[in-house]
């Protein structure tokens, strides 16, 4: 794992921490509108220093706009407003203010020629996020996750990055947490570790990141490379057209 990633996540986690605390006291709409602000904000400093570990510096083609990245603070309360216990309120307001850093993170990626990320996990992980655990991901791809899912992005130029990591390793490793004894009898007798997450994520799912981050009629990052696929150069005008990024 790179330093500078681990600074920061860590830094990540720690605005969301602090999400959580500040709006169990009230006004939770602004305060996690201010948190989503400032975890989006660390997202082009972090990938820069992630790039510059690797000996890979690639400066970005247009600039991040925070704000983008947030969500309305209306859309916050009604979102707040369906759960029912403390866990869910702290589990929600973390996962608005990391679903921001992350959207961010990948809009930044965007902005760089040849630049793609690993999906890195930190075990001890669930199956679903096992399973995609090393994959290179282009800059349009989506990055599916589950509430409270770790999982982060690594930039880099390399598809055979050394940060990849092997699925079935961490299985045989002990670290992959919600493999019942059935699914590991199946697999010591050669069942496709794959089949047995898939059914496990038709019954739990995989959101995507920013699925949450709506203004008005704007579509979402994630809408953004849906409708243009690999087109990078598309994918930059489209999102400074509606405000994600400046040139």
């Amino acid at each position: 794992m790179l330093r500078s990633a681990d600074r920061h996540y860590a830094q990540t986690a720690a605005i969301a921490t602090r999400a959580v605390r500040e709006a169990r006291r009230g006004d939770a709409g602004t305060v996690v509108v201010r948190h989503q602000a400032a975890a989006a904000s660390t997202a082009t400093l972090a990938v820069t220093a992630m790039l510059a570990e690797q000996d890979t510096p690639v400066e970005p083609d247009a600039l991040l706009l925070p704000l983008s990245f947030t969500t309305a603070p209306e859309n916050v309360a009604a979102m707040l407003e369906q759960v029912e216990t403390d866990w869910q309120f702290n589990r929600l307001v973390a996962s608005l203010v990391t679903d921001a850093a992350r959207s961010a993170e990948q809009a930044t990626i965007t902005t760089r020629e040849r630049v793609g990320f690993v999906r890195y996990v930190s075990p001890p992980c669930c199956s679903r996020c096992a399973i995609l655990a090393g994959r290179f991901y282009r800059f349009s791809d989506g990055f599916d996750r589950h509430p409270g899912c770790d999982c982060t992005h690594l930039p880099t130029t390399d598809p055979r990055s050394d940060f990849r990591q092997d699925p079935l390793d961490l299985v045989e490793r002990g670290l992959v947490n919600d493999l019942s004894k059935a699914d590991q009898r199946a697999l010591a007798d050669g069942a496709d570790f794959g089949q047995i997450v898939n059914i496990r994520r038709r019954e739990a799912g995989l959101t995507r990141s920013g699925r949450v981050l709506r203004r008005g009629s704007r579509p979402t990052p994630e809408a953004i490379y849906a409708r243009v696929g690999d087109d990078r150069d598309a994918a930059i005008q489209q999102r400074i057209r509606c405000g994600y990024l400046r040139a």
